[in-house]
């Protein structure tokens, strides 16, 4: 999988959009193909297209697109993302025979032209409508990043964050840096409720579970610390 920012992700994205536009018809099956893989192997856009398949029936809605004589893309954002990525889902497997399809919607003489067509409009709004997406995802985390955390989550938290520091400052076993790491990121977290940012909490927090991680002793307490956080969608 490739761990790629959101906007990143939508600007490579684009980039395999052109390469099918600009692609011949009869080498369009491999760009498409191409373009199908990146989304299936860019964990961000692959979330955005699981929301935006369970916003719709997406069977239903999909089969409402293939009208007797032209395609009927939904207005929605969400619902054109999932219903186009499904389509060229069954074009690449040979669902759908893409001469026929393309003979059936786009009235000119030869493949090239109503080819040039398909992506004109269908993909053209595809692109669009992810990148729509995108931008309204981002919003929506940028808001809750941003958004006030309750004083009782660090009630809740502190006598864990207390118990682990404990442990580790009396632990003999371990080394001075691993020790010093550890105590250094339960502090981060405790006082990181107290800047009210929750990206800043989910920031310390990865730290701790990522240098903790095969610290044994201190396990239990940060479950349940994961809970708390879980609970109120911090992480």
């Amino acid at each position: 999988m490739i761990e790629l920012s959101p906007s990143r992700a939508y600007s490579i994205f684009l980039n395999y959009c052109d390469e099918v536009a600009g692609s011949s018809y009869l080498l369009s099956a491999r760009a498409i193909k191409n373009l199908l893989k990146f989304v299936a192997s860019t964990p961000c856009l692959t979330a955005y297209l699981a929301k935006c398949n369970s916003s719709i029936k997406l069977n239903e809605t999909y089969n409402s697109i293939f009208g007797e004589n032209s395609l009927n893309l939904p207005v929605d954002d969400m619902a054109v993302v999932s219903v186009v990525t499904k389509l060229l889902f069954d074009i690449d497997r040979n669902n759908i025979d893409m001469d026929k399809f393309l003979s059936a919607y786009y009235k000119y003489d030869d493949y090239t032209a109503r080819y040039s067509h398909f992506c004109n409009t269908v993909l053209v709004t595809y692109a669009k409508a992810f990148g729509g997406v995108v931008d309204y995802k981002e919003r929506v985390i940028d808001a809750e990043e941003e958004k006030k955390i309750d004083n009782t989550i660090k009630e809740e938290v502190a006598p864990y964050i207390s118990k682990m520091t404990h442990i580790v400052e009396d632990d003999e076993l371990i080394s001075d840096s691993l020790k010093d790491n550890i105590i250094t990121l339960l502090d981060g977290l405790y006082y990181s409720f107290d800047t009210q940012r929750a990206k800043l909490v989910r920031a310390m927090w990865i730290g701790l579970i990522s240098v903790a991680d095969k610290y044994k002793p201190i396990q239990s307490y940060i479950k349940e610390v994961k809970k708390i956080l879980d609970t109120y969608a911090l992480i």
